[in-house]
């Protein structure tokens, strides 16, 4: 938790409610400025080759080795998480995006030659270049306060881009520290700290190039908003909702297994975390019973914060008065910090609020389903759509249902790995945002594509003027037989006025 006081913020861990340090709120006025400052960086910094920027990345993945304890640290005195999952979650997708990108960004970034089939272009010579964006503003969450910002600004800067990094109120310091990091190995960033007004000012900030936020879908619709006013580009990953399904051949220890990691991880303020499970009705019974059981022994990290541990705390309370079922936890723990027991819920109502809004705490909900088209449509019933998984010892089958699952990303008998694989392309569809991280798409989405065209001027262009009646049948005729399914045919039909238009290229 942080307090603005006095122009400074100060940092109180969930876990033990005590100061853990604080860092200088940046006045929302300030914030142009500092893109400002920014965009001339970037300037200079677009000019850089791809070796130099690869130089830059190697810079940052030693010193982020070298002070793994330091993040971890400052990670598990803001947040509370367990120093696993800061390790885990945090360090590992922060050096396994700098190992991707030193190996893969050189090749994808490359000017492509662009390849002419049509017979009529054969002389030009066409490439595609990937150029740097601007100033990329990345708007980072709390529940990954290290990991996401700097795996974002890593993806940023190895396309060419500046950054400057709003980090949660909740979280500055290990926000501070992935753009410290950054900075000093050579790459363009700066920070701005504060709230929601410094955030809105950032978004809104002339010379802003892009936008990267992550956060709910409700601030997700003013950051699209507002960026909208000025035509700049936003990606989005917001809230989930995600199922895990459960079916009749499902290996029910590992189900088990991934249901409390994916469901408890983190608190479950996770976006990807899993919120709903449905189980086919052959192992529902065991599952639950087991499920419940293994929750009551976990212990996990607290909830960020007072306001978040009591939003959970209403969505039980009001599946609870639905006819819900409560097999485990329920309420706080009566110790100091945000603490909330891990729950387990059956008998939910569909329309429950719980069923509909995402949760973000360490709660699941457990449905039985009669068979396969039961569980895709429990699965498809929101409007979120980030990710699902299917727990399935057939292969071809868990191939099958995920076609029918709408999501960002669907797994097999796991869940959530993949944002710790940068290969891996991150996002969502509907109330769970648009655009990409991660992988190439994540870093085509930070470039602008500019098709550049070669011509030696020699040959002359047949569609230019003058135009006749003759040359537009002639036109008529090629079509034919460019596109055309019997196009020989069409050719010698039509060879005359091929002829005529062949012409028009010797003129």
């Amino acid at each position: 938790m942080a307090v603005a006081a006095g122009g400074r913020i100060d940092v109180v861990s969930p876990a033990t409610l005590e100061q853990v340090g604080s860092v200088a709120a940046t006045e929302p006025a300030a914030v142009q400025e500092l893109v400002a400052e920014a965009a001339l960086a970037q300037r200079a910094f677009a000019e850089t080759t791809p070796d130099d920027r690869l130089a830059i990345l190697s810079r940052v993945r030693e010193r982020v080795l070298a002070r793994a304890d330091e993040i971890a640290e400052t990670v598990v005195a803001e947040t509370g998480k367990p120093r696993t999952e800061a390790f885990t979650s945090e360090l590992f997708p922060a050096l396994d995006t700098l190992a991707w990108l030193l190996r893969e960004a050189p090749k994808l970034l490359r000017p492509e030659r662009v390849r002419y089939p049509q017979l009529h272009l054969l002389h030009k010579r066409g490439r595609l270049h990937h150029e740097p964006l601007g100033v990329v503003a990345v708007v980072a969450p709390w529940n990954f306060p290290f990991a996401i910002p700097f795996t974002q600004a890593a993806y940023a800067i190895a396309a060419g881009n500046a950054v400057v990094l709003k980090p949660s109120e909740l979280t500055p310091l290990s926000g501070a520290l992935a753009a410290e990091l950054l900075a000093d190995g050579g790459a363009p960033v700066r920070v701005a700290q504060g709230d929601g007004e410094v955030g809105a000012a950032l978004v809104r900030a002339h010379g802003v190039a892009k936008v990267l936020f992550t956060g709910s879908s409700e601030t997700g619709r003013l950051v699209a908003a507002a960026a909208g006013e000025r035509l700049v580009p936003v990606t989005l990953e917001l809230g989930g909702k995600d199922p895990m399904l459960v079916l009749d051949d499902a290996d029910l220890v590992r189900a088990v297994d991934g249901a409390l990691w994916a469901s408890f991880f983190n608190a479950g303020q996770v976006c990807s975390g899993v919120e709903r499970i449905y189980v086919e009705t052959p192992l529902y019974e065991t599952f639950v019973e087991e499920l419940a059981r293994r929750a009551r022994e976990l212990e996990v990290g607290p909830l960020i914060s007072a306001g978040q541990r009591d939003r959970v705390a209403d969505l039980v309370a009001d599946a609870r008065a639905g006819g819900a079922r409560v097999l485990c936890g329920g309420g706080a723990l009566d110790r100091p910090g945000w603490f909330f027991a891990p729950t387990v819920l059956a008998d939910v109502p569909r329309d429950a609020q719980i069923e509909r809004d995402e949760t973000f705490g360490p709660v699941v909900t457990v449905h039985r389903v009669r068979g396969e088209d039961d569980a895709v449509a429990a699965a498809n019933g929101t409007p979120y759509a980030l990710g699902a998984s299917i727990w399935t010892r057939d292969a071809a089958r868990a191939a099958r249902v995920a076609r029918r699952l709408r999501a960002g990303t669907v797994w097999h008998n796991d869940h959530a790995y993949s944002y710790g694989a940068a290969q891996a392309t991150w996002g969502g569809r509907g109330e769970s945002g648009f655009g990409r991280t991660h992988g190439r798409h994540g870093l085509y989405d930070l470039t602008a594509p500019k098709f550049v065209d070669r011509d030696s001027g020699r040959v002359p262009v047949p569609w230019w003027y003058p135009y006749d009646e003759r040359s537009a049948d002639a036109f008529r005729d090629v079509l034919e037989v460019l596109y055309g399914s019997a196009r020989l045919r069409a050719a010698w039909r039509n060879r005359r006025s091929l002829l005529a238009l062949a012409r028009r290229y010797r003129r």
